[in-house]
């Protein structure tokens, strides 16, 4: 990651895939079957934004998914958590978004075990590495899906959404 000044950024690829993710993160989401019994106690679907270092991509990622507010008519709960905390969590998770370029496929594919959640990353490399989702970037954009992830997290995806998506195997 480069740094700019005082805050921490992305390169400009990188940046690129980052906001690219947020957009399509919901609707991969959405796209997962019986998404509703993925929810909170309090009917919530809970969402962490997983990040390594500093938290401000975290927090901006945070802020534009809490915009949304809802899923498939399900309220979210957006939350940040490092990488470190998010490997000492055990709660059910809906989804877990990743805002950070170096968490490390080892950690993508044991939370997505762990919390049988969709782990969205928008980074290269991080779906062979062990992501559920992300994004696959070549003359157009699709989503991402590894199917041997999917089906160890226990996260179904509608038919439609598979008939689009690039899949990885």
């Amino acid at each position: 990651m480069a740094t700019r000044g005082w805050t921490q950024s992305l390169w400009q690829e990188e940046e690129q895939r980052f906001r690219v993710g947020l957009k399509l993160f919901p609707a991969v989401l959405g796209a997962v079957e019986a998404l509703q019994d993925r929810c909170a106690p309090d009917g919530k679907l809970e969402i962490r934004i997983a990040y390594e270092g500093s938290d401000t991509v975290a927090r901006e990622a945070a802020t534009a998914l809490r915009a949304i507010g809802r899923i498939r008519d399900i309220p979210l709960n957006v939350k940040t958590l490092s990488a470190e905390a998010l490997d000492a969590d055990d709660s059910l998770l809906g989804g877990i978004f990743i805002a950070s370029v170096d968490v490390g496929g080892k950690r993508l594919r044991l939370w997505s075990e762990r919390h049988r959640a969709v782990v969205f990353s928008p980074f290269a490399g991080d779906v062979e590495a062990g992501a559920v989702a992300g994004i696959h970037v070549a003359d157009r954009i699709l989503p991402f899906v590894n199917l041997s992830r999917a089906k160890r997290a226990e996260v179904r995806f509608k038919p439609f959404f598979l008939e689009v998506a690039r899949l990885y195997e």
